[in-house]
């Protein structure tokens, strides 16, 4: 959350601002807004926000580019490319501690996290104490995977070389190694485990919120967005929350087509696990903490991310209080 001198600072000079709609007929603000990595299903309430109209609605020229990683994001940002991206609050906490960052997170996409560890039922790691002597797979080293690797070890008091790590990608294709005894298990994005049982594969797959609870995916502006343009803001923030409610609310086929027509997104001829793919997503992670909350930062998570950085002894920002606010979302969901 913001400390009390912003907030004070943000009250003075920002309140007329968010209280002040769009106006209608007036020409429409350039928006520029980016995923993490590509164009993928799991950005489909990005995708629909501009392909659905819903930031037009709130006054924005919108074009929405993918970047290829979390650092690209977050360097288009900084340098003023882009005004607001999405990523996981754990990518942003590490760009914060390391480089001090200005970033802050408006608004909690994802508050269940994406990430799941697979096994088979056969041969299954069913908890964190089960990894000792195991080899993991991990979508890339140094990645998001592996930092929650050591997150996971680190609540079974085991050190890192306890496991021994494969990178595999995030392809159902890596329960492949798992048969041919090259990796344990792997750890990989929701997509993975909802194709895979989709297959009826027998598999054992569990949450990282298990040991490492925290918000999943989230909003992300600079600190000079949030004091200097407020109101931009909560309309982008309306904007997302009508693409999402509008997918909550509607049949997501017709949703992914109209995208699809605008954007490449990988897997579409495949529709129906695509679809499948989004309403687990939908249920498991935006709405993990109930609709009452969706998009909301949630300040427990907040707080169990950082005591689990903290017990792995990583690196903490400065001031992880001024990580996150419910400033402008609460704003945007009040109308």
């Amino acid at each position: 959350m913001w400390t009390r001198r912003d907030t004070m600072k943000w009250a003075l000079a920002g309140g007329a601002a968010l209280a002040s709609p769009a106006v209608v007929g007036q020409a429409r603000e350039p928006l520029t807004i980016m995923t993490p990595f590509g164009f993928i299903p799991d950005f489909i309430e990005m995708m629909n926000g501009v392909a659905g109209g819903h930031l037009t609605r709130h006054g924005f020229d919108a074009r929405l580019l993918g970047a290829n990683g979390t650092a690209q994001a977050v360097q288009q940002l900084t340098t003023g490319q882009a005004q607001f991206i999405r990523a996981a609050s754990i990518d942003v906490i590490r760009a914060v501690a390391s480089a001090d960052a200005p970033l802050v997170a408006i608004a909690t996409s994802h508050q269940g996290s994406t990430f799941h560890m697979i096994s088979l039922n056969e041969k299954p790691i069913r908890e964190a104490g089960d990894l000792a002597g195991k080899t993991i797979g991990i979508v890339s080293v140094g990645g998001t995977t592996d930092i929650f690797l050591d997150l996971i070890l680190r609540q079974a008091n085991l050190p890192r070389d306890a496991v021994r790590r494969e990178v595999v990608g995030n392809s159902p294709g890596a329960l492949q190694f798992v048969r041919q005894g090259r990796i344990d298990g792997f750890i990989a994005s929701i997509i993975v485990p909802v194709v895979l049982r989709r297959q009826n594969e027998p598999i054992l797959a569990w949450s990282t919120d298990k040991y490492a609870p925290m918000p999943s995916q989230c909003y992300i502006t600079t600190r000079e967005v949030a004091e200097r343009r407020p109101e931009t803001v909560v309309r982008f923030l309306r904007g997302m929350r009508d693409s999402m409610n509008e997918m909550l609310t509607q049949p997501n086929r017709p949703i992914f087509e109209r995208a699809g027509a605008q954007f490449e997104i990988p897997g579409i001829r495949d529709l129906d696990t695509v679809v499948a793919v989004s309403d687990a997503s939908k249920q498991e992670l935006w709405l993990a903490k109930g609709r009452e909350n969706m998009l909301r930062n949630i300040p427990e998570l907040w707080a169990s991310g950082f005591e689990s950085l903290r017990r792995a002894e990583m690196p903490l920002p400065r001031d992880p209080a001024a990580m996150w606010t419910n400033r402008f979302i609460d704003e945007a969901l009040r109308s």
